[in-house]
């Protein structure tokens, strides 16, 4: 366990970021934070948008559980959290999970903030003034949701979050948004239409009354986690979402959506997480790209090196150093 207080841990990956590669420091408006290898592998960035918006970019590896003590500052931002495979702890009584979406009010922020170790932290936030998110939402003709309402007239500034399921389109914004290779002021454009996007799909998706799945059985749940043991099983090769529906007793659309209520990800992208996870472990023992790419079945190095980057935000060769020498 590493403890930060307050602006601890942004202070050290400024620092490691300034004697490795000082180039993403160089945009005032467009940082990119990234980990000492001894703490984990990938990055954080922070980018500011004209329109006063911001957003942080979490694409990283913790080798070690990190907790971040900040103490209580009165904000009068509003912060939109989109999870797809992060996990953290609040205080030790407030759980935000992988594949859920978060709206923060205005609030006094403070307290303790726990990460774990050897999990992917994939997240898009979004972070407005409460006037501006008004003027964005404030004046439309129809009814707002209640809770989404509350938040706009201050009434929760008491209630931390509201908390939903991120539902397809959410998750194929937020993966566009970390994948966005534009630069300058087409970056700007398309991360600007993509927040408000994401703004909307959230405003869609609290609407009441939208359809909730039905609770899974306890019958459900053990053919489910068996699906999970068949997968940890056959990394190298394994089987097709059909066959693996079949081998447990269930339909694939239940498998599917009992696999993200159990897991809060995707069947493909437990499978995905795994092998980089395994991929992780044979890298430390400096395994060959291609060996680790095999043993965890990829087709290709050149395939494993691109999901590993997608997912770490380093190349496989990177981390394997960084392993290598302890740093």
């Amino acid at each position: 366990m590493v403890t930060f207080q307050d602006d601890g841990l942004r202070q050290l990956l400024r620092e490691q970021t300034q004697r490795t590669q000082p180039h993403l420091l160089a945009n005032a408006l467009d940082q990119t934070l990234v980990y000492p290898d001894w703490l984990g592998a990938g990055h954080k960035r922070d980018i500011e948008l004209p329109s006063s918006i911001s957003l942080t970019f979490h694409q990283y590896h913790l080798h070690r559980d990190v907790t971040n003590c900040c103490a209580p500052d009165e904000s009068d931002w509003v912060e939109f959290v989109f999870s797809l495979s992060s996990r953290y702890f609040y205080n030790e009584n407030q759980h935000l999970e992988p594949q859920r979406a978060y709206l923060a009010p205005p609030q006094e922020r403070g307290g303790q903030w726990r990460e774990l170790a050897q999990q992917a932290y994939l997240s898009v936030d979004i972070h407005l003034e409460l006037s501006r998110l008004n003027a964005l939402v404030g004046n439309c003709d129809e009814p707002l949701p209640p809770a989404l309402a509350d938040v706009l007239n201050g009434g929760n500034r008491h209630h931390p979050i509201l908390s939903l399921p991120v539902t397809p389109a959410i998750e194929t914004t937020v993966r566009q948004m970390l994948q966005c290779s534009y630069r300058g002021l087409t970056q700007s454009l398309y991360l600007e239409a993509k927040s408000l996007e994401l703004l909307a799909l959230f405003i869609d998706a609290c609407q009441e009354g939208a359809p909730q799945p039905a609770p899974l059985s306890r019958d459900d749940r053990d053919r489910i986690h068996h699906a999970q043991q068949i997968i940890l099983n056959h990394l190298q090769t394994p089987p097709s979402l059909i066959d693996l529906a079949r081998q447990v007793g269930l339909n694939d659309r239940k498998l599917k959506e009992g696999f993200r209520e159990i897991f809060g990800t995707t069947v493909f992208g437990y499978l995905t997480q795994q092998r980089l996870d395994r991929a992780c472990q044979l890298l430390a023992q400096q395994y060959s790209i291609a060996a680790v790419a095999a043993a965890v079945g990829y087709a290709s190095a050149t395939a494993f090196s691109g999901a590993f980057r997608r997912r770490y935000g380093v190349s496989p060769k990177a981390y394997q150093i960084g392993q290598r020498f302890g740093t």
